[in-house]
């Protein structure tokens, strides 16, 4: 039970049974004088006392039901001044002030929870992992749905064996900090990506080692010169390449030799080749050699280029 309604709640019930001319003094009254085995009496006692404790404790759930409270109603204080997130947009912001007008102090989800900081009215102060300030209360779950959400929560972890856990919200630095790592990610798995893609290029054109050189041929099995030997390789992979080896020397984007990877494109006067890595090309050669590997710098190089 929300703490801020629960005092006057559990205070007004008492004033109702305890108060003069009413309650607990008045059942007493009415109690007989019982004789006979003391602890048939006692007994007696502590039944009419549950009794009307039970009863103090329907009152308060009544009066709790009238205020329309937000938070989920638990025994114990175990989710004392818990309540939920209830939109249908991607978020909500948490305000500095009760304003729409005022900062903003971090974003709330669909389904996060939150602790209930002061009373309900149209605003209501919350904080939800870092972030404290206002939002409107009808982004609340009214105490019912929040019930059931907790129920539905238990019922899992009790299932999978786990503890019941909550989401909350994000700050401005935090929500920051996780574009900026998610960027980074990205980035990360993407670089990865294309590395692979490279590294598929090497491994697909090495299977043609040993195959004939053939001017003006595009066949990786019967026979290709240098620019049609990077051309077909490429072509399987779905990179259409120009033709000849000037032409080669645009394609992609240039990178310095000092940052070749494996796949890249390595273009020379009248000559390109596809570096494999350790300095070294495959590379239709000429008709004596075929299809082979050559040192990367067996002559200066006009540019790299990089496909993927």
């Amino acid at each position: 039970m929300h703490s801020y309604f629960k005092k006057g709640l559990i205070l007004a019930a008492f004033v109702g049974i305890f108060g003069a001319g009413s309650g607990i003094h008045a059942k007493a009254a009415e109690l007989p004088v019982q004789t006979g085995n003391p602890a048939v009496n006692a007994d007696g006692l502590l039944r009419q006392v549950q009794k009307t404790e039970d009863q103090a404790s329907s009152i308060i759930i009544e009066e709790t039901e009238k205020n329309g409270e937000f938070v989920v109603r638990e025994q114990n204080g175990k989710y004392e001044d818990t309540g939920f997130v209830n939109i249908s947009s991607d978020y909500i912001y948490v305000r500095s002030a009760t304003s729409d007008d005022s900062d903003w102090t971090g974003k709330l989800y669909p389904g996060n929870a939150v602790t209930l900081k002061g009373p309900v009215g149209e605003w209501t102060a919350v904080q939800s992992g870092n972030i404290t300030g206002f939002i409107r209360s009808e982004y609340l779950m009214d105490a019912g749905q929040a019930q059931q959400k907790v129920r539905q929560m238990e019922a899992e972890a009790l299932k999978n064996g786990t503890e019941v856990t909550f989401s909350y919200g994000e700050t401005k630095e935090e929500e920051a900090a996780r574009l900026q790592a998610e960027a980074e990610q990205r980035a990360r798995e993407e670089a990865e990506r294309k590395q692979a893609q490279r590294q598929a290029v090497v491994d697909y054109a090495c299977q043609f080692i040993g195959n004939p050189y053939v001017w003006g041929g595009t066949s990786l099995t019967n026979g290709a010169d240098c620019s049609g030997f990077v051309q077909s390789v490429y072509a399987h992979f779905g990179v259409s390449l120009p033709r000849t080896s000037s032409a080669q020397r645009s394609a992609g984007y240039e990178v310095s030799y000092s940052e070749v990877q494996p796949g890249d494109i390595i273009c020379y006067n009248g000559h390109v080749g596809i570096y494999v890595g350790d300095g070294q090309i495959v590379n239709a050669q000429d008709p004596a050699h075929g299809i082979g590997i050559s040192s990367a710098t067996y002559t200066s190089i006009l540019t790299v280029r990089r496909i993927f």
